[in-house]
């Protein structure tokens, strides 16, 4: 079955065929260093001022990749047999009248002494206080600070980030960061589903003081609400609240990190939290290009191929470093990598003398950063039915290979995958996840298609102005071209479905608070 999307692509199709349309085929002299050297300087340029949302920076970004994909003869999957499917995308938010902390008889004072986080749903709770340490539930790590704890109809309260490793026995040590454990929205996940009603947060961590320690609304914005009151506290006002019932939030950290075990405890104190937020929301555009296959796109199945475009603009939001707010955060290998890769194989396939057995669609993402907000909207208006799609591959942040390793997530999303990776890159250190991880694949996984996320790891740049397109390993990103290619000429050819398989953990590691690779964001 065609969606609506897709007839208005088929309808292209046949005009073209009937006045006499052929591809256009780059020159052969071209080489694929060369073409990706060319994308990412440009998306990651200062010309396009970090790619964020609704900006003339990501303006020209999609109208560029717009532009490669008409010169490939790919045809047009968006809105009105154009390559744009317009996104509505939440890029900010506000704090209504009527947002209040109260802890036993004080009520503190809004972005000095409290603030709510941007992913926080509208709404009242008030209940009792109780410590649960870093808030996190991590069967993975055999770790668990709810475990005897009573959050019920209580609200949390949460320190940021995680215990930190003391040795190669450490329960976090699998890191050399932070696990999806420390991310602020994994934090409130878990409190949810142990029956928090809120949740408040302390930096007990930062040299920072006072309200310097409270994360901007902006940062911390997200596509959805959890459905959970959630909120940030000073650690000044709580110390001194704590401090009448003898107890210290410095010290259960300290046994936390020292024992390597929950320190959780009942504080004895209410707390009555409101948060009123409105959001403020912008437009962006998916960009997506259809490479029709052996069989009418009406009758054939189909492989998604996919990377975001979208970055954090001038670090307003989602950047590791708050003194670089403002700077240009240029995110050369998030994502202008995978990007540029994704260009480079429209260019390849659009290149062979004959056709897949399966038609390909290429999407370029937007709104990843702020919350997946391109590909939900993709999964929601695809190009062609996903009844047809076979796999949806990701690639995001694929600039930095070093030593000849490649990271591959999604491996146990389908039976067959590990025997195709086998084959596919046996040229590379390929490390199979067994998780899914946090990108726009994720929206394909939740509507039961199997997916692969290709990715290089986290490194110093990631979310800074210094992600630049000099420090990407091109050599790198071609030989992962070289995987893909393979991987999808074997899925294409394989006249049998994928088995796809509903992985009974959690969709893998999170990304950072907004968004990101497999690490923790505003952990």
């Amino acid at each position: 079955m065609v969606t609506k999307l897709a007839a208005s692509a088929l309808s292209l199709v046949v005009l073209f065929l009937l006045a006499g349309w052929t591809p256009k085929v780059p020159s052969s002299a071209d080489s694929s260093a060369a073409e990706l050297t060319g994308h990412v300087r440009f998306l990651s340029s200062d010309e396009l001022m970090g790619r964020g949302v609704d900006t003339a920076g990501i303006h020209q970004a999609r109208d560029y990749i717009e532009e490669q994909f008409k010169k490939y003869g790919l045809l047009p999957g968006g809105d009105g047999a154009t390559y744009f499917q317009g996104v509505e995308v939440v890029t900010g938010a506000k704090l209504k009248e009527g947002s209040e902390l109260t802890i036993a008889d004080l009520r503190l004072i809004p972005d000095r002494q409290w603030a709510p986080l941007g992913f926080s749903a509208s709404g009242k709770a008030d209940g009792e206080l109780v410590f649960v340490g870093y808030g996190i539930t991590a069967e993975d790590y055999g770790y668990d600070d709810y475990a005897g704890a009573d959050v019920k109809g209580k609200i949390a309260v949460v320190l940021r980030y995680e215990p930190p490793p003391k040795n190669d026995r450490s329960p976090f040590r699998k890191h050399p960061k932070y696990s999806r454990h420390a991310a602020l929205r994994t934090k409130a996940d878990t409190a949810r589903q142990h029956g928090a009603v809120g949740m408040i947060l302390v930096d007990h961590h930062s040299a920072e003081e006072g309200e310097k320690q409270l994360i901007p609304l902006r940062r911390t914005l997200g596509r959805s609400d959890l459905g959970l009151v959630v909120a940030q506290i000073t650690r000044e006002v709580l110390d001194k609240a704590l401090a009448e019932k003898g107890i210290s939030l410095g010290a259960l950290k300290e046994k936390i990190d020292r024992d390597e075990r929950p320190a959780s405890v009942p504080l004895g104190l209410r707390a009555s939290l409101e948060v009123q937020i409105e959001k403020v929301t912008g437009k962006g555009d998916n960009v997506i290009g259809v490479l029709p296959g052996a069989a009418p796109l009406s009758q054939g199945e189909h492989i998604i191929i996919g990377a975001h475009y979208d970055h954090i603009g001038l670090g307003y939001y989602g950047t590791r470093d708050g003194s670089t707010e403002g700077q240009i955060h240029h995110g050369a290998d998030d994502n202008a990598s995978g990007t540029a890769l994704l260009l480079l194989l429209a260019q390849e396939l659009s290149r062979r003398p004959d056709p897949l057995p399966v038609s390909v669609v290429f999407v370029a993402f937007t709104g990843e950063e702020l919350g997946l907000y391109g590909s939900r909207r993709y999964v929601i208006r695809p190009a062609l039915s996903l009844r047809s799609a076979k796999i949806m591959i990701n690639l995001d942040m694929v600039g930095r290979m070093k030593n000849n390793r490649l990271m591959v997530a999604g491996v146990d999303t389908a039976k067959e995958f590990r025997g195709i990776l086998n084959q596919a890159g046996s040229a590379l250190e390929v490390e199979m996840r067994p998780g899914v991880a946090r990108s726009d694949h994720v929206s394909f996984y939740d509507n039961n298609i199997s997916v692969l996320h290709f990715y290089t790891g986290v490194h110093e740049d990631y979310h800074r102005p210094t992600d630049t397109w000099e420090k990407l390993n091109v050599e790198g990103i071609e030989k992962i071209s070289r995987v893909v290619l393979i991987t999808v000429e074997k899925i294409a050819n394989d006249r049998e479905p994928l088995t796809f398989v509903r992985l009974p953990s959690p969709s893998g590691m999170a990304r950072p608070t907004p968004t990101s690779p497999p690490q923790a964001p505003n952990p």
